[in-house]
Order: C-alpha cells, then sequence, then structure tokens
C-alpha cells in the first residue's frame, strides 16, 4: 500500500511526487511514458501574455494574477492562490538546487529570452547558467553546427537583430557555422552534439573555432548542446578556454535543457525513496463510494496489475497527453470516466485566434482543493487531486503558462495528497 500513487510523469507529475516525498511519505509515480519534458523547452512559463489579445510580452505579472482571480475564478492558479503559487516556486528552485540544475528566476517578472528561430519570448525561470541580462550585451555571435541541420544560425541572429532594432536598442549581432568533425553516417540532432561535446576533444576544436571570433564582451548564442549529463563541466571547461559568455537556447525535440530538467528531478525523486513504474499504461481505476481505492496498470504480459494506495494524483497530460479522450460528440476523462463538458465550438475558423482554441481550454473542473467536480460543484472522488493540463479554465498555448500552471497545480496536488487532506485549514 502506497501513501500516494501519482499518475503521468511529466512536470506536474513530478512536482506532485517532490511535494509528497518531502511529507515523507511513500509515493509511486506510474505513467505510460516518460512524459513531455523531454520534449519542452525546460523553461518555467508563468504568464506571458494576459489578456492573451495582447501583443506584447507581459510586464506586470502581479496586476494580471488579480485580473485573473477576479475575471476567471476556475483557472488553477485563481483557485490556488498566491500564496500557494509563491511556496510552489520556492519548493521549486529549492528541490532543482538540491537535485544540482539550479533555476533562477522569479513568477513574479518576467524576463525575455531568445528561441531557436530569433524571436524573443517571455518566461519565468531559466536554468542558472541562462539567467542573463541580454541588454548587457553588444556583440552577439549566433553560433550553428554543420552536422545539425535544424538550427539555422543566419535565420535567427537576422531575426534577433530585427527584435533589438523594434525595440530601439543597436547591437551587433553576427551568425556563423562551425564544424565540429563528427561523423555524419545520419542526420545528428541536439542530443547527439550534446553528447559529443562531453569528449574533450571536441570540445577543444570547438574552442579552436571560437576564438577568432569572440571576445571577453562577446554572447555567444547556440543551440542547448553543451553536454547532457556532464553540462557543468563541459561548460566550466569552454568557460575556462574563451573568455566570453555562453547562452544556450532550447531547440527542436529532442530537448537537452528539458532533459537535464526531467533527469535532475527523476534523479532527485528516486534519491527521496520515490518509485517508478514508467512504460506501463494505467487503464482504469477501483472506486468505493466517492473514494478511489487502487488504479489498474496493463503489465508487458497483458494482465492487469493492482496497485493501492490513500491518496492519488491524475496528471496524465490533459487532451495532447492522452489523458483525456475526445469523441464527435464527448470528452471522457480515460482513467476516472469523469465526463468533461463539451465546448459548444470544437474550434475558430482562425487557427491563431487571440482567445484560443476552445479544445485548448477543456478539461476536469475541480475545486480549490483540486478534487474533480461535478456541474453542481460536488466532488466525483475526494482522495483523487487533479493537476497540469487536465484541468480546465485555461489556456496554455496562448497566455504561455503551461509549465507555471504544471509546476503549482502539481506541487499543490502532492501536497494535499500527501496530507490526507480536505481543506488546506486542515493541515
Amino acid at each position: 500500500m502506497y501513501d500516494v500513487i501519482v499518475i503521468g510523469a511529466g512536470l506536474a507529475g513530478l512536482m506532485a511526487a517532490a511535494a509528497a516525498a518531502e511529507l515523507n511519505k511513500k509515493v509511486l509515480v506510474v505513467a505510460k511514458g516518460r512524459g513531455n519534458l523531454y520534449s519542452a523547452s525546460g523553461y518555467i512559463d508563468f504568464l506571458g501574455y494576459y489578456p492573451t489579445d495582447r501583443r506584447q510580452p507581459l510586464e506586470n505579472v502581479t496586476r494580471a494574477l488579480e485580473d485573473i482571480v477576479e475575471n476567471n475564478p476556475q483557472h488553477p492558479y485563481a483557485l490556488l492562490g498566491k500564496e500557494k503559487i509563491d511556496q510552489a516556486f520556492r519548493f521549486f528552485l529549492e528541490v532543482m538546487n538540491r537535485a544540482g540544475y539550479p533555476y533562477g528566476g522569479s513568477w513574479q517578472k518576467n524576463r525575455i529570452h531568445p528561441t531557436a528561430a530569433g524571436a524573443l519570448a517571455p518566461t519565468s525561470l531559466v536554468p542558472q547558467r541562462s539567467c542573463l541580462d541580454l541588454a548587457s550585451y553588444q556583440d552577439i555571435l549566433v553560433v550553428g553546427f554543420r552536422e545539425m541541420l535544424d538550427f539555422y544560425p543566419f535565420y535567427a541572429a537576422d531575426n534577433l537583430r530585427e527584435q533589438f532594432y523594434l525595440q530601439g536598442e543597436k547591437k551587433l549581432v553576427r551568425a556563423v557555422w562551425l564544424d565540429l568533425g563528427l561523423s555524419q553516417e545520419r542526420e545528428l540532432n541536439s542530443y547527439d552534439l550534446a553528447v559529443a561535446l562531453e569528449d574533450e576533444a571536441v570540445r577543444f576544436r570547438l574552442a579552436e573555432q571560437l576564438r577568432v571570433k569572440v571576445s571577453e564582451h562577446t554572447l555567444v548564442i547556440l543551440p542547448a548542446v553543451l553536454g547532457v549529463r556532464k553540462w557543468n563541466r563541459v561548460q566550466d571547461h569552454l568557460q575556462r578556454m574563451l573568455a566570453c559568455t555562453f547562452l544556450e537556447i532550447p531547440t527542436l525535440p529532442p530537448s537537452v535543457t528539458g532533459m537535464r530538467l526531467a533527469e535532475s528531478l527523476m534523479g532527485y525523486l528516486e534519491q527521496r525513496g520515490v518509485e517508478f513504474q514508467l512504460g506501463y499504461p494505467v487503464t482504469g481505476a477501483l472506486q468505493e463510494g466517492k473514494r478511489c481505492t487502487g488504479v489498474k496498470i496493463a503489465t508487458a504480459s497483458g494482465r492487469i496489475q493492482v496497485k493501492e494506495a490513500r491518496t492519488f494524483v491524475l496528471a496524465t497530460g490533459g487532451i495532447l497527453g492522452g489523458g483525456l479522450r475526445v469523441k464527435p460528440y464527448s470528452i471522457t476523462e480515460e482513467i476516472f470516466k469523469i465526463k468533461i463538458e463539451m465546448p459548444k465550438e470544437i474550434s475558430h475558423q482562425d487557427f491563431f485566434a487571440p482567445q484560443g482554441q476552445p479544445l485548448s481550454r477543456t478539461g476536469v473542473k475541480v475545486n480549490s482543493l483540486l478534487q474533480p467536480i461535478t456541474a453542481q460543484g460536488e466532488p466525483i472522488l475526494t482522495n483523487v487531486f487533479v493537476a497540469g493540463k487536465n484541468l480546465t479554465g485555461y489556456d496554455p498555448f496562448v497566455e504561455k503558462s503551461g509549465n507555471g500552471v504544471a509546476l503549482v497545480s502539481g506541487y499543490a496536488a502532492g501536497w494535499l495528497a500527501g496530507k490526507g487532506a480536505f481543506s488546506y485549514e486542515a493541515v
């Protein structure tokens, strides 16, 4: 018997496991895969744009949060409140520091970071090594690698130059292709290069080509390829050889920054005694009245295995993660068979409509304790707590709030599950 079973291994699920483990509970994480962090940026976006039709990144995040609380009470941030948001972010920063992959930043203030396409996008928390102020650098060099075909440095540099120009900043933005001398029997991606650069000889080849192009005042922007598990050693070595500053940016999947976050967090959880059962989908649940007593897991042999627990966290990723199933006339949560309210419109004709697509806001309706509820507000299951993209009331794509909601709701769900609580006041 477990104290807490977390269903899902994305950021929401891992945060829930971390919060429950912090309470010294016996925790099992079960999921059909390794979660979406391996294809995500590894950045934590709390709230980038609000209202969603604004074209400029949000500056006053606290005021926007007050607006959400007042006008959108079903939004996860409104349900949980500022105090719980603050606790969740402080906990994440502490955990990642313990895990050896520290982050920097604040949910209350957006920082602007370049993307692989050369856009400037808002985010909240980034790996500590990427906590740089772009305004401090006048000489920027964007580096691409001939072995890597899905990052184009000249395209990114052109876009960055234009972005800075529109903001009234005059910066020298250059671009260069480098050749690491790697065998190209197949197309290489960012993970391949990150592994290769853990070899000292490859780093020397990189440094030799860069040395004549940079100074101590140069900011070198390159895809996130400076090591996977040995990233600290790789970056320290390059820093010693070259006087410039490096800024890694997330790339197309597989995402090295997302992989570092996932594996650092999972490694920390394993040290805390959290058990993982990955690669086996949860196919259903056992219920007694309004309580769940166990979940059914499909094993490799085709047999159904039952795992029991006192409380459960549902973090299966919504529609995109397979946690919600969309049929022509209905939407259903797949494990507990919770009926989801169907939006009046499935989609807007304008794919990039500023208000987003209706299905993006679709999810399980919950109360302030993250328990699934009926249309009348009655709890459906009292010991199940919902987190992440399974929740209704927000659009992570147009708000740029996906990992922020995952972090906050995952922490709160795991904390409540670990306490076995039915109210915050009772703990």
